[in-house]
């Protein structure tokens, strides 16, 4: 019953990424900052696994996500990535108005940006309606421009 209440209270999301030299995904998802985000993120290694913790910020709720991403290198050219985000929810429905969702999106797509960087691929992301999300947001990007 306990699990089911995690997931329905927050988005989680997982991939595997694939490319030579993949570990350095932890540092520069470490060292990515924004106006948005509270200090530096916390991050902890041991081995073969990497934990991030960060807080961002967002207006339209007034509070903020706590994001937590967890890396595990399955060798020097593979990790998989789960990224569970969570907070800023509020009233009797507990809504968060498309924060936490926004968060993990946010997150897989700071992943894309490094992976076009560096010649990295993206071999597998769950939940499946994450890419229809991405997506809309790669076109509403554009439209921006």
């Amino acid at each position: 019953k306990n699990i089911d209440y995690m997931e329905e209270n927050m988005k989680i999301a997982n991939l595997v990424v694939e490319g030579k030299n993949i570990r350095k995904i932890s540092n520069i998802l470490y060292n990515h900052q924004d106006d948005f985000y509270r200090d530096k993120p916390y991050m902890n290694s041991d081995g073969n696994i990497v934990v991030l913790m960060r807080e961002r910020y967002y207006k339209r709720i007034s509070s903020y996500i706590m994001s937590v991403i967890f890396i595990k290198f399955i060798d020097n050219n593979k990790v998989e990535i789960e990224i569970a985000c969570s907070g800023g929810r509020e009233g009797i429905l507990m809504l968060d108005y498309g924060a936490q969702k926004s968060e993990y999106v946010d997150i897989i797509n700071q992943i894309m940006d490094v992976c076009s960087i560096y010649y990295w691929e993206i071999t597998k992301i769950e939940p499946q309606d994450i890419l229809a999300s991405l997506k809309e947001e790669s076109i509403n990007k554009r439209e921006e421009i």
